[in-house]
């Protein structure tokens, strides 16, 4: 019986034991399933952003690098480099851009140089051709020394001085340009005897003309050359005074002719010739009207020619025709003459 209720106590114990050591135990997790999770969508790229902006110091050799370019015409020269450059200007990418820019320049350098001597040696040939230097030797001398300059400046790579010196150069001889068309302009005024036309104008010409060269003497090569184109101007306003007064003249010289011609009746005689002339009338008078004086003179002229010749031609014409008409009068009287003794003979002989 003791040995029954031990074992009861036992067993009692053990279920006691287990019921509190379930009760200190953490509850079960029980896992729930995972869900899967949807795959992001696919962003769109954005345009990359603009390059960042170099620092001040680049930004400056950039400028600069721009300004020579430009100042050497590089835009000019070479327009699709310089749209690549600008771009990058643009873009404020500056450090590439100053150096495109400075290619720009050393390319354009040799091709500006060689621009502006062509420049100054097409003046140059020019008036040696036209007899200027003859005219004016010792304005040249100048002007030839300032052109030499300007080359061994380029050759030292000083190229904005060689720059300068060759526009001054350039100057120069068009300074030499322009005076020598004044003195050709009034010794043609001289030869054809128009300073009557505007002897004013004539007289200030010369005096500013001395002026000009006084100016290019002075080496104040602005002055000189203002002051050679007002000469220049005086004396195209006196010649174009003087053409005017001689096309005028020429047109009632050849207006003579041509009313001689057609009382002769020389319209009829010698049409061809005067069909032509009066082609030559009707354009100078048109000339005349569009004050293109020196040119409807020269036309004027033609027609005068041309009217006197062919009414020469008719009294010519008339003159032969007058000849052998007395010819041919004659011949009938020694005809008449002969009819007459050969009659006489053949009465004669029958008696």
């Amino acid at each position: 019986m003791k040995k029954n209720l031990f074992l009861f106590c036992f067993i009692a114990a053990i279920i006691i034991l287990l019921n509190i050591s379930c009760k200190s135990q953490a509850p079960a997790v029980i896992e729930e399933p995972v869900q899967q999770q949807p795959s992001p969508a696919p962003q769109v790229q954005e345009a990359a952003p603009p390059a960042p902006r170099d620092s001040g110091a680049d930004l400056g050799r950039a400028e600069e690098a721009r300004k020579k370019a430009g100042d050497f015409e590089g835009n000019f020269y070479f327009p699709g480099e310089w749209e690549a450059a600008e771009a990058l200007f643009a873009r404020g990418d500056y450090s590439k851009a100053a150096d495109a820019f400075d290619s720009i320049f050393l390319l354009a350098i040799p091709l500006f140089a060689q621009a502006r001597e062509d420049e100054i040696m097409a003046y140059r040939n020019s008036l040696i051709i036209g007899g200027a230097r003859n005219s004016f030797p010792e304005f040249f001398p100048p002007a030839d020394e300032s052109a030499l300059l300007a080359f061994s400046q380029y050759e030292q790579g000083d190229f904005y001085a060689a720059k300068d010196t060759a526009e001054e150069t350039l100057l120069m001889f068009k300074v030499l340009a322009a005076a020598f068309d004044s003195w050709q302009i009034r010794q043609e005024i001289n030869d054809r005897d128009f300073i009557f036309n505007d002897e004013d104008n004539f007289n200030r010409g010369g005096e500013i003309l001395s002026d000009a060269m006084d100016a290019y003497k002075a080496r104040n090569f602005p002055l000189a050359m203002e002051t050679a184109e007002d000469a220049l101007l005086r004396y195209n306003l006196v010649l174009a005074a003087g053409w005017e007064y001689f096309a005028e003249t020429r047109a009632g010289l050849a207006e003579g002719e041509r009313q001689a011609a057609i009382d002769s009746r020389t319209n009829i005689a010698a049409r061809f010739i005067f069909n032509e002339a009066e082609a030559n009338f009707i354009s100078a008078q048109s000339l005349l009207e569009s004050e293109k004086f020196e040119d409807a003179a020269k036309q004027f002229m033609d027609a005068e020619a041309m009217f006197f010749i062919a009414n020469l031609t008719t009294s010519e014409r008339r003159s032969h025709a007058s000849a052998a008409i007395r010819q041919a009068l004659e011949n009938l009287e020694r005809s008449d003459e002969n009819a007459r003794n050969a009659e006489l003979i053949i009465e004669g002989g029958s008696n």
